[in-house]
């Protein structure tokens, strides 16, 4: 007799054991996810026990529903024993040269204001003139990307441990968390606002900002969809001064 899907000390395989956890992540019941995803429930379950194998249609039907990342979905796809479904291309790849140039120019229309791209590391792809600015003035250079990391901490949070517990390697994750789990974070914005605070000791003085972190919408490249642009508005009139040159 052979041997189920599951091992034989009863463990789930892989992926039923990440689909369950990502559906109950999810707060989303068996029934309730197959309603999303037009999977038969009864199909579902036996995903979940190890007692049916998926395949590669139903687990991209899976990962709409559950809203997941690229890289998410790579990662459940991979726990099948699937192709991943986007390329994670280096962002330094000729190949990405139009969306750097896309990006850069969005940096540049943003000018004098600050604005910054990073990805979930917390790494600074690219940065306008008015960031530039800002960062020389800073006492400790490193205050405008820490302030960044800390004030997007809880969704950030969240993210890398969505990918973090489907076992894709990203370099630095671990730190990343455990540097923002460290630091103060600052709550959302009030009203449900999408702006945070920001507030800097400079040579020229306390300036005051308010920022929104933004994404690119519907790249098919794990590394473009990671990407965020900050960007730092002025908050109080010796701000909108300082940035205007004065």
């Amino acid at each position: 007799m052979t041997a189920s899907i599951a091992d034989l000390a009863g463990q789930r395989p892989p992926f039923a054991s990440l689909l369950r956890q990502l559906r109950q992540a999810r707060r989303l019941s068996q029934l309730g996810l197959s309603l999303e995803s037009e999977v038969a429930q009864r199909h579902i379950s036996f995903l979940e026990s190890g007692r049916a194998r998926p395949g590669r249609d139903v687990v991209l039907k899976l990962s709409r529903a559950l809203d997941l990342s690229l890289r998410a979905t790579n990662g459940l796809l991979h726990a099948a024993g699937l192709p991943a479904e986007a390329a994670e291309t280096p962002i330094d790849d000729p190949s990405l040269g139009l969306a750097r140039d896309a990006l850069r120019l969005l940096l540049a229309r943003i000018d004098p204001n600050p604005a910054i791209v990073v990805d979930p590391a917390w790494t600074v792809h690219d940065f306008n003139q008015g960031a530039g600015r800002l960062i020389a003035e800073i006492a400790r250079p490193d205050a405008l990307l820490r302030a960044s990391a800390g004030r997007a901490g809880p969704n950030l949070i969240a993210l890398l441990e969505d990918e973090a517990g489907l076992r894709v390697p990203m370099p630095d994750r671990a730190e990343v968390l455990a540097h923002l789990r460290g630091e103060p974070l600052a709550a959302p914005g009030g009203n449900g606002q999408p702006f945070l605070p920001a507030r800097f000791t400079t040579a020229a003085g306390p300036l005051s900002f308010l920022t929104i972190l933004g994404g690119l919408g519907g790249p098919r490249d794990v590394t473009l969809q990671e990407l965020r642009v900050e960007i730092f508005f002025p908050a109080d009139d010796a701000t909108r001064t300082w940035l205007a040159g004065g």
